[in-house]
């Protein structure tokens, strides 16, 4: 039987056991668009599937105007196993929110989240790959109300912001870095796993196999 809903916290179980199911072994996950489209992220024994969807997987307690702190990931299995590690964020339960967005966010989604979490700070759970760096990027950006072009050419991102060209290399690439090179600052942080993991989720699976 697949493990992770077995090897999870108490807190984690508790606070998210009544927005995933469990059928022969194989987590699910549903997002939901505003009208009322689902599509599900799928996770089994050697097997994730995260949806591309305008769609959220969105979880919170209490009122949207008690959310101090959104945090937002590609996938639902990456923010329960973040919060296996950072069970604190659970401490005060309404005051957190949680969002998958799937594998490509959309501005919709985020000027979505902005208006019903007006109070809230954003918090990024992305993964470290260029994808994951990118999304940061691009949440950053639809939060200031502009928009962006990135193209990776060989070991260089190409970026298109505000009728200027930027380029930098991929490997240094990151939020804080595009933030100073371009002038915004956008008081979003970002959570990346520790010691050269790509994901919360594979974190998880290292230190449980």
């Amino acid at each position: 039987m697949f493990y992770l809903d077995k090897r999870l916290s108490v807190p984690v179980l508790s606070f998210f056991q009544e927005h995933f199911i469990n059928i022969d072994s194989t987590l699910q996950f549903v997002f939901q668009n505003s009208e009322g489209r689902a599509v599900t992220e799928y996770l089994s024994e050697g097997l994730h599937l995260i949806p591309s969807t305008d769609g959220i997987w969105l979880v919170y307690k209490g009122f949207p105007s008690q959310v101090r702190h959104l945090f937002l990931s590609h996938s639902a299995t990456d923010i329960l196993c973040f919060c296996h590690f950072n069970t604190g964020w659970l401490n005060s339960a309404d005051s957190v929110a949680f969002a998958a967005l799937g594998l490509i966010v959309s501005s919709g989604q985020i000027h979505f989240l902005k208006r019903l979490f007006f109070n809230a700070k954003f918090h990024l759970l992305f993964d470290e790959g260029i994808t994951g760096r990118v999304s940061d990027c691009k949440v950053a950006i639809w939060l200031n109300g502009k928009d962006a072009d990135f193209s990776a050419n060989g070991d260089d991102l190409h970026i298109f912001y505000n009728q200027n060209k930027f380029i930098i290399p991929i490997q240094l690439f990151s939020l804080h870095r595009f933030e100073k090179m371009v002038g915004i600052r956008s008081n979003i942080r970002t959570h990346k796993p520790k010691r050269g993991f790509n994901s919360y989720y594979d974190m998880f699976v290292y230190t449980y196999p």
